[in-house]
């Protein structure tokens, strides 16, 4: 008999009001009462069931009958799938619904393990990578962040097409739209910057006395609210752009990114203002919207705008003056 089939066994025995105990777990599945005291703390410490023991009946019972057992007889990896379905469902639902929802998938906790941690997930979609992520070195990251080694790693730049050796002190693992990224300190570049690990080519932790101390005041979710998205710059930017009467419709909808305000002009259309880390993705989202949003500030991402439109009048219409 599995652990899960015991742990049903005892809470059907509870609110049957038989008040089970050790002695009557090892006889029922024939197992030792060492075996049947650790099922009781997995009870107690890892579902966080109110077991109490009742001195006069000689036996366990819930301290809060209205608690309820969670749903076990779950492979690890379907666990981790219902997690990730409520997770993505949880973006589309009310603030109530989405904090319920949240509770939910919280509670799988305990079934995932901890080879990509989930604290941090966002899930926009799917996206499947080229290639399969080496299990290997999820797992060297995730001992990194957890015992705080530095990690060396070979990595490619996609941005700079190149590849350079650094030495990171790994900080938080996290997914990201589904994809896994490594938030860590890079001695290199002197400052905290995220790495997507299918990048990554090789790597090594580095011995225990090379561990390293995190910077006492860095916030992840902090972190995190600066950049639009997961790219960060070295300093915070004002974005301003003018979206026209049509694509406010949508806009005006949708809240994009905390620091964000709009403000409705006369011709039905918007002022966009937003306050990022860095503009190289808030870029790439405002030419995704072609003729519909003029960038009006900071004047480096509107030359960056229009030197791309310029580009693409040559793609397109060779010809055109």
């Amino acid at each position: 008999m599995s652990q899960t089939e015991r742990l049903y066994w005892i809470d059907a025995q509870i609110r049957d009001g038989r008040y089970p105990n050790a002695q009557s777990v090892s006889r029922q599945f024939e197992v030792t009462l060492r075996t049947a005291f650790a099922d009781r703390d997995y009870l107690l410490h890892r579902l966080g069931a109110p077991l109490k023991t009742d001195r006069r009946r000689g036996g366990w019972y819930y301290a809060t009958p209205t608690f309820f057992l969670p749903f076990l007889a779950l492979s690890e990896r379907e666990a981790s799938v219902l997690r990730r379905s409520l997770l993505a469902a949880r973006e589309y639902l009310g603030p109530t619904d989405a904090d319920a929802v949240s509770q939910v998938a919280e509670r799988l906790n305990p079934y995932i393990s901890r080879s990509l941690p989930t604290g941090h997930e966002q899930i926009r979609g799917s996206m499947r990578l080229s290639r399969l992520l080496s299990p290997e070195l999820v797992a060297a990251c995730d001992r990194a962040v957890t015992r705080r080694q530095r990690l060396e790693i070979r990595y490619y730049s996609a941005r700079r097409g190149e590849v350079k050796d650094r030495i990171v002190h790994p900080y938080e693992l996290l997914l990201w739209r589904g994809e896994p990224h490594l938030i860590a300190y890079c001695e290199w570049r002197q400052a905290v910057r995220q790495f997507f690990l299918g990048r990554i080519q090789q790597w090594r932790i580095l011995g225990d006395e090379q561990a390293f101390t995190r910077v006492p005041d860095f916030d992840i979710e902090a972190y995190l609210r600066r950049g639009f998205g997961l790219q960060h710059g070295e300093e915070m930017v004002t974005v301003r752009a003018r979206v026209s009467p049509y694509q406010a419709r949508w806009i005006r909808e949708r809240r994009y990114h905390e620091s964000q305000e709009t403000e409705e002009l006369p011709d039905g259309g918007l002022l966009l203002t937003l306050r990022v880390a860095g503009t190289e993705e808030v870029r790439r989202w405002l030419l995704g919207y072609g003729a519909e949003v003029e960038v009006l500030e900071p004047d480096s991402l509107r030359r960056e705008i229009a030197e791309e439109a310029k580009k693409l009048q040559k793609m397109y219409a060779p010809d055109a003056e």
